[in-house]
């Protein structure tokens, strides 16, 4: 296979993977760090292969008749260039495009305000109209010190509960980047592979010409040291 072609592919399939980021961070109506991640990664790793297949025109076009290539050919390695580089600038365009912007609301807090004003309310019964007036302060004044308490827990409830989450957060964002990198790692350790087993293919008939020509110099200076003896 064409290195240039297989290299092509691994590019297209690259800008398959962020289209498709594209389209999850469509679905969302906040930036995801995630999909943020991962496509300025695959956008990287497409910008690489971009400039791999610049430099290889470039040689080919220098040296045509080396690599076998008619003009048509070149031209045709030039226009899928020049679609690829339309192709990278549109797909960072499309993600600034989806990319919503973080929105601060204060809709949340006024209804943790509210919510904290209910628990103010007294949610005991009306002191009846038979206690004394001395009684049913002291009965009002139980009753704040019992909101007061149940206000203090809920909000040390609320507290723990987010520590909690924050750290299962942080935890689950550590285990989702060691996982990337591994993947990644290991995609560039396949392409790298790919590459030399190309490089091998290639030149394994001049290194094979070159152990012939080796042993017929060997078996001529043999022959001239039997002929001297």
């Amino acid at each position: 296979m064409d290195p240039f072609n297989e290299v092509n592919e691994d590019a297209w399939n690259t800008i398959s993977i962020l289209e498709n980021l594209i389209s999850q961070q469509s679905q969302h109506h906040q930036p995801s760090p995630e999909l943020t991640q991962d496509f300025n990664n695959n956008y990287q790793e497409l910008q690489e292969i971009y400039q791999d297949l610049q430099q290889a025109v470039s040689i080919s076009q220098s040296h045509p008749s080396q690599f076998n290539l008619t003009p048509q050919d070149i031209k045709t390695r030039q226009d899928i260039l020049q679609s690829l580089s339309h192709k990278i600038t549109d797909l960072k365009r499309q993600w600034t495009t989806t990319t919503p912007r973080p929105i601060t609301t204060m809709s949340n807090r006024i209804s943790q305000d509210n919510d904290d004003a209910t628990l103010f309310e007294n949610p005991f019964t009306e002191p009846s109209s038979g206690m004394t007036q001395y009684q049913q302060q002291e009965l009002i004044q139980q009753q704040d010190v019992q909101l007061d308490n149940i206000h203090v827990t809920m909000k040390n409830l609320n507290q723990q509960a987010q520590l909690m989450g924050n750290e299962l957060e942080d935890q689950g964002y550590m285990l989702e980047e060691l996982d990337y990198e591994l993947e990644n790692v290991d995609n560039k350790l396949q392409r790298g592979l790919k590459r030399v087993n190309i490089f091998l293919e290639k030149n394994k008939e001049t290194a094979s010409n070159w152990c012939i020509g080796i042993l017929v110099v060997v078996l001529c200076v043999l022959l001239v040291v039997l002929i001297a003896i």
